[in-house]
């Protein structure tokens, strides 16, 4: 479910070579570097669909730039040492290249020194210190230059001990990801790490460390895992038959089971996370109920009291690792859950402030992986921990804000006090973060996923999403549009912007996504004319790929907007693939798509048969069986009453297709809607009883043939008249929304009485331009009248 992340790549020194601890401040430095992780954001109307979406993790790798020392070569030599610290001190490309290549013999344990050399100098953050920003470039435009030593490492690669293997995985995976670019003979490559890590794994006298652990499955996991760089290059991860990770990832699990007590949090936080970046393409915990757990459904049971116990160590980087991976693999951890949020929302007092101090260490990418994990995972104690991220979120944009236009935004104190303010200010580099795209998507999912509501925050965020709309991809726009519209937070200058900008993008938009975005415009009330006729021409000729929660998601958008016109063909082929899946469709999506089918009225009656039959079949099928699954919110039986009334009284079908006794219970829950009494209501009834002629017959009238509700009834010189008072809820911009049109068609050709509408605007318009509103307003009714 849901896509692209920041990872950062965290460096740090193995000091197992006593050999090499006089030369540490040549290891390699700490150094970041984005990457890929995963992202799904699901978003629909049904709670199946709301898991997206937003998955994104920020991964902590670790690298070893120790030295090797091989087994079965010894390095005790003068000789063998300058060569190894010759390497080290090399900082070009071209260098370890002529190195390697002035070399008369090649030892194995100089291997793991070259390959990890030549991913320390090409990390872009040492390529911009060092001022040879191409060294990437170099390897992308001739990716031979490798091959040498490629070579080298299939001949010797048996010859290698488990330190040398974890260093030579870890350099490659990380020299591929930081030019994008596979390595010459990379395949072949793999398959020998692979096949000899394991051995080393299974022989008795050698053992890999904890860290050495970290390195091997993150170094698989960053090339072949989830949105490693060769899925997004169209090859599936492990699609090699040679290359099948889990007797690798296996052997892992059984190397580190007994050293857990050995395990920092950078090492838990860096395993828990590959395993889980593999996880889409290899069962986590998806063993059936009573069944054994999987090996690394094992290892997570274990790690969760090494994790307890040393939460206090982990930073801002490990726990959002941590809390994502948990999640991405759905394994629960309610304690660690629980302890996380306790850590993250105690409070620290320095000098009568208080703040929040290991939350305030977190960028945006590390806020966003959390609370997506948080939502993902369902977590029922999430509350505290939400609000406490918003203050956060909210603070840091309005001081960006305040930079930019000396305009903190108009937040309350609550989220600009000072001590927010230190929280927000902890360090220039979390305030430069500006949230992007992906993260504005996923935090904005989280709190919909949650229900959780802050109003700032969702006008923060829709600020900022609006500044960097051109950078959103589809998923992000239709994610964030779902969690705006599941929220009921209007964001109308970013909607226009969307159906404006996704015009030109509209081929890059999935079934899922196009169905997002129009169920979100019309559950907003969003008026977009022209995304809805492109979409409808677009997908006419495709429909098959839309699956029935898309399908039924589609029509109803349509209907709910009651779009000016809609393609008789269009909707018919949305029927028709319906109608294919019908045993498939939940029975509220079967009525939602009678009711769309009744609110468009351009198709045959007679076409919906198919849908009415199977409603009744599974109402007789429930009342003949001891478990009742036919059921049906008020709303949706509120919906086939007039869905049926469209079939059997519309169109002149005088026999209904529903079982009569199920057309009583739809009628019945229809007239028993609760109605009020709204204020404008009020002020239109009054206006009614000033003017001549006018006798009011009853407030809040019900039409017994139809069962629809009137606001008013009214006697205009011996003539009865039906008057409703439509406020904005009744409106799609300026017109009739669709259960407005259906319920003014439906009453005027079955009610037998004439109709008359007053619509807000109109009566708001006059009240505004006049100082004698009564007289305006009565001109309102005579002129619609």
């Amino acid at each position: 479910e849901a896509e692209v992340n920041d990872t950062m790549v965290v460096t740090i020194k193995m000091n197992e070579n006593r050999l090499f601890k006089q030369v540490k401040t040549m290891g390699c430095d700490d150094n970041k570097s984005n990457a890929n992780a995963i992202d799904d954001t699901d978003t629909t109307t049904t709670p199946k669909y709301h898991h997206q979406q937003s998955n994104d993790s920020t991964t902590v790798a670790i690298s070893d730039s120790s030295s090797s020392n091989d087994s079965n070569t010894s390095i005790t030599t003068t000789s063998t040492n300058d060569v190894c610290q010759k390497i080290r001190n090399t900082r070009q490309i071209m260098e370890v290249y002529c190195l390697y290549r002035s070399s008369k013999t090649m030892k194995p344990n100089h291997i793991s020194f070259y390959w990890n050399q030549i991913s320390r100098i090409i990390d872009i953050k040492t390529a911009k210190s060092n001022a040879h920003f191409d060294c990437p470039q170099r390897l992308r435009r001739n990716p031979t230059l490798l091959k040498p030593l490629v070579g080298q490492t299939i001949r010797y690669m048996s010859a290698l001990n488990s330190t040398s293997l974890a260093v030579t995985a870890h350099a490659v995976a990380k020299i591929s990801f930081l030019t994008r670019k596979s390595i010459i003979d990379s395949d072949k490559l793999w398959e020998l790490l692979e096949k000899n890590i394991i051995q080393k794994a299974i022989t008795p006298r050698d053992e890999f460390s904890p860290l050495e652990c970290a390195n091997i499955v993150w170094s698989f996991a960053k090339e072949f895992g989830g949105n490693s760089r060769r899925q997004r290059g169209g090859k599936t991860a492990f699609s090699n038959n040679c290359i099948n990770p889990t007797p690798l990832f296996d052997a892992m699990i059984k190397e580190l089971l007994p050293k857990l007590h050995l395990c920092n949090s950078r090492v838990i936080a860096t395993t828990v996370w590959a395993y889980a970046t593999v996880a889409d393409n290899h069962h986590h915990s998806g063993a059936k109920p009573g069944s054994a757990k999987t090996a690394s459904a094992v290892l997570f049971d274990a790690m969760i009291p090494f994790i307890m116990e040393k939460l206090d160590e982990f930073d801002a980087h490990s726990l959002a690792n941590t809390v994502w991976a948990y999640a991405t693999v759905r394994h629960p951890a309610p304690e660690l859950f629980d302890a996380i949020v306790k850590i993250l929302t105690t409070e620290k007092t320095i000098e009568d402030a208080k703040s929040l101090e290991k939350l305030s260490t977190f960028n945006s990418q590390e806020i966003s992986n959390t609370v997506w994990a948080y939502a993902t995972i369902g977590h029922p104690s999430s509350s505290e921990l939400f609000y406490a991220v918003s203050k956060l979120v909210v603070q840091r944009i309005s001081i960006l804000n305040s930079q930019a236009t000396n305009n903190s935004g108009g937040y309350p104190d609550e989220y600009l006090h000072p001590e927010a303010s230190s929280m927000a200010t902890s360090s220039n580099k979390k305030l430069s973060d500006t949230f992007n795209p992906q993260v504005i998507a996923n935090i904005v999912w989280a709190y919909a996923k949650l229900g959780h509501t802050d109003l700032f925050l969702f006008d923060a965020m829709s600020r900022l999403a609006l500044l960097k709309l051109h950078s959103f991809n589809s998923q992000e726009i239709a994610n964030t549009m779902w969690s705006y519209a599941t929220m009921n937070h209007p964001a109308p200058e970013f909607f226009l912007a969307v159906s404006n900008l996704s015009l030109s993008k509209l081929n890059m938009f999935n079934p899922q996504e196009l169905a997002n975005a129009l169920w979100s415009f019309a559950t907003l009330r969003h008026p977009a004319p022209e995304f809805f006729d492109a979409v409808s021409n677009l997908t006419i000729s495709n429909l098959h790929a839309f699956n029935s929660q898309e399908l039924t998601k589609i029509i109803w958008a349509y209907a709910t907007v009651h779009h000016y016109y809609v393609n008789p063909n269009f909707t018919s082929g949305m029927l028709w693939e319906a109608i294919q899946k019908v045993e498939s469709l939940e029975s509220e999506q079967i009525v939602n798509i009678l009711w769309s089918v009744a609110v468009l009225n351009s198709i045959d009656a007679q076409s919906v048969m198919p849908m009415f039959s199977e409603i009744s079949k599974r109402y007789h099928s429930s009342l003949s069986s001891e478990n009742n699954h036919f059921q049906l919110s008020s709303k949706a039986l509120s919906q086939l009453h007039q869905a049926s009334l469209w079939y059997s009284d519309e169109h002149n079908y005088m026999e209904s297709l529903l079982p009569s006794k199920l057309r009583e219970e739809c009628y019945t829950d229809f007239i028993s809607e609760n109605t009020t009494i709204s204020e404008f209501q009020r002020e239109v009834v009054k206006s009614l009883k000033s003017l001549p002629g006018i006798t009011i017959i009853e407030e809040e009238s019900r039409c017994e043939r139809t069962g629809y509700s009137i606001d008013v009834l009214i006697k205009v010189h011996e003539q009865v008249v039906a008057v409703e008072v439509d406020g904005p809820y009744h409106f799609v911009g300026y017109s009739p929304n669709g259960a407005t049109m259906l319920k003014q068609r439906q009453f005027f050709a079955l009610g037998n009485t004439p109709l008359l509408s007053i619509p807000y605007w109109e009566w708001n318009s006059n009240t505004s331009h006049s100082t004698n509103n009564n007289y305006n307003n009565n001109a309102t009714i005579d002129n619609n009248w």
